[in-house]
């Protein structure tokens, strides 16, 4: 009996490829919006110190000016990092979104082609039954024929 050939396996396999590739990428950019949300809470922790050595210096009693404007300095400094961070996790959020929407479209894209394979694969097993079948019922009519032969000469 003949094996079934996909005519468009060779696409097949490209779209699975495209696909995978679309994955790893979004992947990718998961790990990188992990690796922000990381950076943010060491950066809430610096705040968080930062806040605490504050109080604790002005608490002291005798106020240093300099050590103040340092904490000052140094608080605006982490103020502008987390607004980067900010505006970071944003662009890594939307391109996340983006990734997905290319995953998912990949995902079509393939899943078409897997529907008609099947399809295709299916209407080659109906019709290899049916010509088995035919070739079946031909032996069968020549041997019953050879049969009605062999009685008629007897």
């Amino acid at each position: 009996m003949a094996q079934f050939q996909f005519r468009l396996e060779s696409v097949l396999k490209i779209r699975e490829r495209e696909r995978d590739n679309r994955r790893l990428e979004l992947l990718q950019a998961i790990s990188a919006e992990e690796i922000l949300l990381e950076q943010a809470k060491l950066l809430d922790a610096r705040q968080k110190r930062l806040q605490e050595d504050l109080r604790a210096a002005t608490r002291a009693g005798l106020l240093d000016v300099d050590q103040v404007l340092a904490y000052r300095r140094y608080e605006l400094i982490l103020a502008a990092q987390q607004d980067e961070l900010v505006r970071q996790l944003k662009a890594i959020r939307e391109e996340i979104e983006r990734r997905r929407a290319a995953l998912l479209e990949a995902n079509r894209a393939l899943r078409v082609l897997e529907l008609l394979r099947d399809k295709q694969r299916e209407r080659f097993r109906k019709n290899a039954v049916k010509n088995e079948l035919k070739q079946m019922d031909e032996l069968a009519n020549r041997q019953s024929s050879v049969e009605g032969d062999a009685w008629a000469e007897c």
